[in-house]
């Protein structure tokens, strides 16, 4: 059973007082009993010792009087109102104050009473018992006879008797006042014990109850206390500590919403791992990596959430030596992705680690831009030596007696020019995606009417389209809204797709050029242009790269017809620096649909007049 400590208090104070105030009462009781009967020890041994004076005169005769030592004793103890009893040397009782004549002659032989044996050795004797003749305790008291000095003959005995009644009386009143007394004061020690009790324990519960808001985390409240006695030194402790744990738990707190945002927000992948392979904590990246979220990866091993051999060499490897690495992986669930992960044990000062970092880098758009870099350094290689080649192989043609042939050196010449042509617009075009890219051509903000923009860039590849007897169709709505933009650039977009659709459609073929008001898209509007061809198509793995640079399906067709590889990534560039987007459509025989989206202008221009 739990006692409280209140009672524990309260019951310890009360036994120790109980006890200290109990033995303190019956200490002082028995010394007063002791000197009462000291008092009256006295009393009779000086009553005793007139008394034996008395009767040494009849005692000292021949042959004493029984009867008139009877008749002193009872003069004599009805003058002292004690029993005086009168023993000569061999016991016999010769007067008693309480018993005469025959009664007298009945009594026993007192030579075997303790207090005459006492009084035979050390000269006075006394006793404390029960009388059968009176019926009560009686102090019983005696002294030898003699006739003179201590060295006399003995003639006898004075026993003097005093009845303890009225001594018991009064002891009896002061042992039922000390008990009142006792009680009263045991009461007052249990209010006082009482309210020390409260006193000592109301702080320490009210401590209790702090504590248990400490422990679900309210801090707020602090300890009271009146006093300033060690309970307020505790209290005061606890209140500094109160508020040193709040702070420190928010401290906690913002370092784990801190770093909770920052895990959130960082694009690499975070895995932290327990010495034995236990995942700790992954970020929302690096849930995206596993394709698992947090609640079903944390607590297991590596080995159960990452399913890239390759990945757990390396894991194992990294938490056998307990140091920083780093390596290079291509995993991924999907298309094929590169990771560049970085190793590092987690250093709290001790010895043992106690776990693993690993940081996921996504590298595939770096590996991506280093392998178009290399494909972009050997393309605009390649592309500016082939026109170079030629241009260097009729030269030395010229030179080795060619010019001398009036026919062939206008053949020559004209090929030259062609090859000069070529390499000046590829050199042209790669200038003008190198500014685009770097924000050095300046995009107007103006609104431009798109009926007007698109029969103006039709009527420039007209000697083209009829060339090959193309049938150009134009369906652009009156009523549509101007679009907002460079009308310059724009019409260099819209050529180059013209001129593609013109380049890869067979003699013949039918190029439509249709817009219309963007229906599902987010503000702000955006208008949709399409062009749409009869021509030879596109493979379907050619087209998530044809707007790379130098990109050709057909590349010597593409050299044929004049192309530079450039055109489309020109047009995705300037599209997108509208704000806009490009998306192509093909199947190989069917056509190609190339889909423009640009936004609309909000304020109106005049309307287009043919």
């Amino acid at each position: 059973m739990r006692l409280p400590l209140q009672w524990k208090v309260l019951i310890g104070y009360l036994v120790i007082a109980g006890v200290g105030m109990g033995t303190a009462g019956w200490l002082a009781l028995d010394a007063l009993e002791a000197s009462d009967l000291d008092q009256l020890r006295a009393g009779l041994t000086a009553q005793a010792r007139i008394a034996a004076r008395l009767f040494a005169r009849p005692l000292g005769t021949t042959k004493p009087d029984a009867a008139v030592i009877d008749a002193m004793a009872d003069e004599l103890g009805n003058a002292i109102h004690a029993r005086i009893t009168v023993i000569n040397p061999e016991g016999l009782v010769l007067g008693d104050s309480y018993e005469s004549g025959e009664a007298l002659r009945r009594m026993d032989n007192h030579a075997a009473r303790p207090e005459v044996r006492q009084a035979v050795t050390n000269g006075v004797g006394s006793s404390i018992r029960y009388s059968d003749t009176i019926g009560t305790r009686l102090l019983y008291l005696a002294l030898p006879i003699r006739s003179g000095g201590p060295d006399s003959p003995l003639l006898g005995f004075v026993r003097m008797a005093l009845p303890l009644t009225e001594i018991e009386g009064r002891h009896r009143a002061l042992r039922n006042l000390l008990a009142a007394a006792l009680g009263g004061a045991f009461l007052l020690s249990l209010g006082l014990s009482l309210l020390v009790a409260r006193s000592v324990t109301r702080p320490l519960g009210d401590m209790v109850e702090a504590a248990r808001r400490m422990a679900r985390g309210e801090f707020r409240e602090k300890i009271r206390t009146h006093s300033s006695d060690e309970l307020a030194d505790l209290a005061g402790v606890l209140n500094y500590m109160a508020a040193a744990i709040e702070e420190t738990i928010q401290t906690l707190k913002d370092d784990r919403a801190k770093m909770a945002a920052t895990l959130i927000a960082m694009q690499e992948g975070v895995l932290v791992l327990a010495p034995d392979g236990t995942v700790r904590l992954i970020n929302p990246a690096m849930e995206g990596m596993v394709g698992r979220r947090d609640m079903e990866v944390l607590g297991r091993t590596y080995l159960e959430v990452i399913c890239q051999p390759r990945l757990n060499e390396f894991i194992t490897e990294v938490l056998k030596r307990m140091t920083a690495s780093s390596t290079e992986i291509v995993f991924g669930t999907g298309p094929e992705r590169t990771f560049q992960v970085q190793a590092s044990p987690l250093v709290q000062g001790t010895e043992e680690s106690p776990g693993l970092v690993l940081v996921f880098h996504d590298i595939t758009d770096l590996r991506r831009l280093e392998q178009v870099r290399k494909d972009f350094v050997a393309n605009v290689s390649h592309e500016l030596r082939t026109p170079l080649t030629t241009i260097k192989g009729y030269i030395e043609a010229l030179q080795d007696g060619g010019v001398d042939d009036r026919e062939q050196r206008a053949r020559f010449l004209e090929t030259l020019r062609k090859q000069t042509d070529r390499l000046n617009l590829l050199i042209t075009d790669l200038l003008l995606l190198a500014k685009i890219e770097s924000g050095q051509v300046p995009l107007k903000q103006e609104p431009v009417a798109l009926a007007g923009l698109i029969d103006r860039t039709v009527g420039l590849l007209r000697p083209l389209i009829d060339q090959k007897q193309h049938r150009v169709v134009v369906k652009i709505p009156a009523e549509l809204p101007p679009i907002r933009g460079d009308e310059e650039r724009l019409g260099q977009v819209f050529s180059n797709l013209l001129d593609n659709a013109i380049k890869y459609t067979p003699e013949q073929g039918t190029i439509t050029i249709s817009a219309e008001l963007g229906k599902a898209a987010p503000p702000p509007a955006m208008i949709e242009v399409s062009v749409v061809d009869t021509g030879i198509g596109i493979p379907l793995q050619d087209l998530p790269r044809i707007f790379e640079r130098f990109y050709r399906v057909d590349k010597a067709r593409s050299r044929e017809l004049g192309g530079t590889g450039l055109g489309l990534s020109i047009v995705k560039h300037l599209v997108e620096g509208h704000g806009g987007a490009v998306i192509v459509e093909s199947l190989p025989g069917r056509g190609t649909k190339f889909l423009v989206r640009l936004p609309m202008a909000t304020t109106p221009v005049l309307p287009y007049r043919t």
